[in-house]
């Protein structure tokens, strides 16, 4: 499967306008997580056109000009709307671009959508990157308690910290499999796409009440709700077993190289820029 990102593809745009850049604008794309059209600005600030060219005029926001265009980092949004920062960022090895959120959401939603399978990826503390995708039922009960989602998030850390060691195969605290690739930067680990919330084998009966009693207890909810939610938990097939270890791996590549494209054209564009400045 090949997956294109519109945000990806405004990284080629760019060099339309190279010539037009200096180091201190490359250096900004080296802090972004992603880059808003100016369609996209508006939508989020439920703003005219014109409003957001007198937002650059008088500097309330800046941007980048590729072309006949302008490109705006959502860091510079966030800041109109008073997010923390913190919000956006992640453990990436020193000197990378900061993580392509909205490239890997893409991906992540499309895969969950074609596999039919939840998918979510993490750090290598363990924090999500993104939002789950495709959640089943009973993970998301879980989660809409605030004790289940952060016995999730214990799970999460584990996987991290377990994958740190080469394991790729993994069980939650509510007792579901997983299955983890690794995403690569500079030659490191970043994080996991994490393909999982299924069974690959029915469950004991005894040991799922069992189970869901103790869940009850933890996220405060009732055990019918779980039961109810536990009976449309995904049991993958024998002969789909293999297929199904193999799809985060696929993922995962579309992940890297976007993460390696992003990190290569970067340096070129430096590079570039390097070149053209003025003594």
């Amino acid at each position: 499967m090949t997956f294109v990102c519109d945000i990806c593809h405004c990284f080629r745009l760019i060099y339309v306008d190279m010539i037009t850049m200096n180091s201190n604008d490359i250096a900004n794309y080296n802090n972004m997580d992603e880059i808003l059209t100016t369609r996209q600005v508006q939508d989020i600030l439920k703003v005219d056109r014109i409003t957001v060219y007198r937002m650059l005029q008088d500097g309330r926001l800046k941007g980048v000009k590729i072309g006949q265009q302008w490109r705006f980092p959502q860091s510079e949004v966030d800041r109109l709307l008073g997010r923390n920062d913190h919000e956006a960022e992640v453990g990436l090895p020193e000197g990378s671009p900061v993580f392509p959120i909205h490239c890997v959401q893409t991906i992540q939603d499309l895969f969950a959508e074609i596999s039919r399978l939840p998918a979510l990826v993490i750090d290598m503390d363990g924090e999500p990157l993104t939002r789950l995708s495709n959640p089943c039922a009973f993970c998301q009960a879980l989660m809409n308690s605030p004790a289940g989602y952060e016995a999730c998030r214990a799970s999460w850390r584990g996987f991290a910290a377990s994958s740190r060691n080469g394991s790729q195969y993994f069980t939650c605290h509510a007792g579901l499999q997983y299955v983890g690739a690794p995403l690569q930067d500079k030659g490191m680990q970043v994080g996991l796409f994490l393909v999982g919330q299924f069974y690959w084998q029915p469950p004991d009966p005894r040991e799922e009440n069992e189970r869901i009693r103790r869940l009850a207890q933890i996220s405060g909810l009732p055990p019918t709700t779980l039961h109810e939610a536990a009976a449309g938990v995904q049991i993958i097939p024998p002969e789909q077993h293999g297929q199904v270890e193999t799809w985060p791996f696929s993922a995962a590549r579309a992940v890297n190289s976007i993460l390696q494209e992003r990190v290569g054209f970067i340096e070129r564009l430096q590079q570039i820029a390097n070149l053209t400045q003025i003594p």
